[in-house]
């Protein structure tokens, strides 16, 4: 009887070690979002793991595309072409997947919680800025490179975002 107490005591507390090392891994495997649009899986570093965005884009010789949004818009709902918050953050998103790495900042519970140069980039002119919007930084993250604000039309928003990624060209 005692032999089998001891056995579970000592099995309980690998489990308990288990445990805390998976909490362990799933945190850190966290720091990566993932969102399907348009039957397209894209993911995206959290602003936690700049450091690992900066290593990609880097090897991948791409910009960084800092999306600035609303976590509440990438619950897999709606479409690139909404004329709302939503529609722009997929749109972004979809738009980005292969030409920068990108990186995610919930824009309301990360506000002034980020790289400074992000943070100021976000708020000039407007600091009560309306998100999604966009920073394209080197793969450094040491300079904005182009910004997108937030706006409503698809064909509008699909050019900026062309433009921004034409005038980037060559600065990285």
């Amino acid at each position: 009887m005692q032999a089998t107490f001891n056995w579970l005591k000592q099995f309980s507390r690998l489990a308990l070690v288990a445990l805390l090392a998976l909490a362990s891994f799933r945190s850190h495997a966290a720091d990566k979002l993932t969102v399907v649009i348009n039957k397209q899986t894209i993911s995206a570093y959290r602003t936690a793991d700049l450091e690992n965005a900066k290593k990609e884009a880097a090897a991948a010789h791409k910009p960084i595309a800092w999306i600035a949004t609303s976590p509440q818009v990438l619950d897999g709902r709606g479409t690139i072409a909404l004329t709302n918050p939503r529609g722009a953050t997929l749109h972004a998103f979809y738009a980005l997947r292969d030409k920068a790495i990108l990186v995610y900042e919930d824009a309301y519970e990360e506000n002034h919680k980020v790289l400074p140069l992000v943070d100021d980039a976000l708020h000039t002119p407007d600091p009560h800025y309306t998100p999604p919007t966009v920073l394209f930084l080197d793969p450094d993250a040491k300079v904005v490179l182009a910004k997108v604000i937030y706006e409503p039309d698809f064909v509008k928003r699909a050019n900026a975002l062309a433009k921004a990624l034409e005038e980037i060209k060559g600065k990285f």
